[in-house]
Order: C-alpha cells, then sequence, then structure tokens
C-alpha cells in the first residue's frame, strides 16, 4: 500500500498569508484519505509535541518542518527541530547544520520567478526564453538536497521546468500542495517506497531519494491559493 504525503502545507497558526487553521489542515488531509503531512509554514517551527497530539486525535501522520525565506529562493527543511532562522542568510552554514542534525533540504517551487503568474508568454512579455540547463546551474541547488518538482501552486509550465531540472541534476523530485485552503489540500503528493511509520523513517527516504511526487488533482481555488 502506498503512502501519500503532502509535505508542503500552511496554517494560519504560522503563516500570515494562510487561511486555514491547522486543525482544518488535519481534516482536509484525512478526507483525502492521506497517510500524512508535514506543516511548512513559513520561518515558524512547530512543537512536536502539539503535533503528536494532532496525530493521536486523527489517526493520520503529522509532522513538521520550515519554509525558510533565503537570498536564493524558498527552501523546505525536513526533519530538524532547533532553530534555523539566524542561518538563512549563510546557506552554507545553514546546509552544515541541517547536515549534522540529519534533517533533508528541498528547493521549493524553484522557478515561480521565472514563470510568474502572467497569463502572457515570456515572449510577450519581452522576456528571453528560458533555458532549463543554464537554471540548473543556480547555486542554490548545490546546497540542497533535492527539489520541489509538483507543485499545487505552479502552473504546468512551471511544473514540466521542474521536472526537467530535476533530470539534469539527478534528483528526485517532491510534491507538495503549497495549500493556504482546505481546497488545495492533497492536490499534490509525495508517494513513499516504503512504510512511513515516524519522522524518522520520512526523512530518511528523502535523504536516500525513495519517493516519487504526482499531481492527484487541480486546485480548487482562487489566485492558486
Amino acid at each position: 500500500m502506498s503512502m501519500e504525503f503532502d509535505i508542503h502545507t500552511h496554517s494560519s497558526q504560522g503563516s500570515a498569508c494562510s487561511r486555514m487553521t491547522v486543525e482544518d489542515l488535519v481534516q482536509a488531509a484525512c478526507k483525502k484519505g492521506l497517510s500524512g503531512i508535514c506543516i511548512t509554514d513559513h520561518d515558524y517551527c512547530w512543537d512536536p509535541g502539539n503535533l503528536a497530539k494532532l496525530h493521536n486525535e486523527s489517526g493520520i501522520q503529522v509532522y513538521s518542518g520550515v519554509e525558510l525565506s533565503t537570498p536564493v529562493g524558498e527552501i523546505l527543511v525536513y526533519g530538524v527541530h532547533q532553530p534555523l532562522l539566524h542561518l538563512r542568510e549563510d546557506l552554507s552554514k545553514l546546509t552544515l547544520r541541517v547536515e549534522e542534525l540529519g534533517g533533508v533540504m528541498v528547493v521549493a517551487h524553484p522557478f515561480r520567478m521565472d514563470f510568474g503568474v502572467s497569463t502572457l508568454s515570456r515572449e510577450e512579455r519581452g522576456l528571453e526564453p528560458i533555458d532549463i540547463e543554464e537554471l540548473c546551474r543556480r547555486s542554490v541547488f548545490s546546497f540542497v538536497n533535492t527539489l520541489e518538482t509538483f507543485n499545487g501552486r505552479s502552473s504546468w509550465k512551471e511544473i514540466l521546468a521542474a521536472q526537467k531540472a530535476a533530470g539534469i541534476l539527478g534528483k528526485k523530485g517532491t510534491g507538495g500542495s503549497d495549500a493556504h485552503s482546505t481546497l488545495s489540500v492533497g492536490s499534490c503528493v509525495t508517494v513513499f517506497d516504503y512504510p512511513v511509520l515516524n519522522e524518522a523513517q520520512l526523512v530518511s527516504q528523502l535523504r536516500k531519494g525513495s519517493f516519487y511526487a504526482k499531481k492527484k488533482e487541480e486546485t480548487q481555488n482562487v489566485l492558486g491559493m
């Protein structure tokens, strides 16, 4: 039996941009039949004890990560429950610390700024065509374990670019809804190759590449939220 996790979600308790409470998030994940979720609020660390309570009450696995804002883009960190905000400006130190603590780092929606939300093509906006191989030379990819390929708020062009980049970089991409409302939860997921019974097993499979990403459904919301 495959285990599907939405490993990129946001709650209103930790992300001002989210429109759902963590309780609503967990309930939505249960309704979608997910095995578990990771709450990855912006620059905010959840207390593992509070998440364990949600797990016990809901029956699905509830873990936390954090989406760090850095000079080279937003990075999802899993398996670390110590403050990292002071390292956001120094990717070398951040990577070393996450590695020391046995965590994993993933570039969130790596090409969002390149594609944007405009209905006009790059050519129509007077921009040069995107060279994916050139984008793969960005420094952020040398610091992280992998990249997010399926994101519920990304266009298909952005998703296809991320998939191509993952192939060029020789990495397996993750999947997450990036949900800010209950309608989006579970739209994109990470499917693990082996059973996940605790957070350590989830992080271990992310580090080893024992997973694949997929898009389950179209997001049913406004402005990709």
